[in-house]
């Protein structure tokens, strides 16, 4: 026979791990959610990883956090390609991208402090932008040199900014359209 106290602590345990499996189907749907909306949802999942236990307000910073570390990684591979040339035409390509790229990084850096802190949220989809911009720019100024075409070494760092650029505006998105904006 069942007594009034265990009937108690089983309803509650039950309701315990139904609400529990609840707030996980939420959260999991926010990487779902942005990652099915990105430019490339395969490389969204490669960067996020399979831990779907985030709000958009950790997913949104983790993308920041990820763009500036691809693009300081990238601005110093830049300073080693330009201490490695000679040709005049790939220094100016490497100035050219690294500019870029330095703008990236001075922008991403306060991100935090000065947006997604405040609930400024609706600027983050010019800041993708900007970010995409630097990848297809960077990429492109390989085949502007006038005479010559040169191969790009940086097509996977500009790929990589391009991709994040897209998970940053979709990230803002889903975090402007959040009720979970959790710090």
């Amino acid at each position: 026979m069942t007594t009034p106290s265990s009937f108690s602590f089983g309803s509650t345990l039950v309701l315990c791990v139904i609400f529990a499996s609840l707030i996980a189907l939420t959260t999991s749907n926010s990487l779902a959610d942005l990652c099915i909306k990105c430019q490339s949802p395969k490389f969204c999942l490669q960067v996020f990883g399979l831990n779907p236990h985030r709000n958009p307000y950790e997913l949104t910073l983790e993308a920041i956090n990820l763009t500036f570390t691809n693009a300081s990684d990238t601005t110093n591979k830049i300073h080693t390609f330009l201490d490695q040339t000679n040709n005049e035409n790939l220094k100016e390509i490497y100035n050219y991208c690294l500019n870029y790229y330095e703008s990236s990084i001075d922008i991403l850096r306060d991100v935090e402090d000065h947006l997604l802190k405040q609930g400024i949220f609706d600027t983050l989809s010019t800041i993708g932008a900007f970010v995409q911009e630097v990848g297809s720019s960077c990429e492109d100024r390989f085949q502007e040199i006038a005479d010559d075409v040169y191969v790009s070494t940086l097509t996977e760092n500009n790929n990589n900014m391009r991709n994040f650029g897209s998970i940053i505006i979709v990230a803002g998105d889903l975090l402007s359209n959040s009720t979970s904006t959790n710090k």
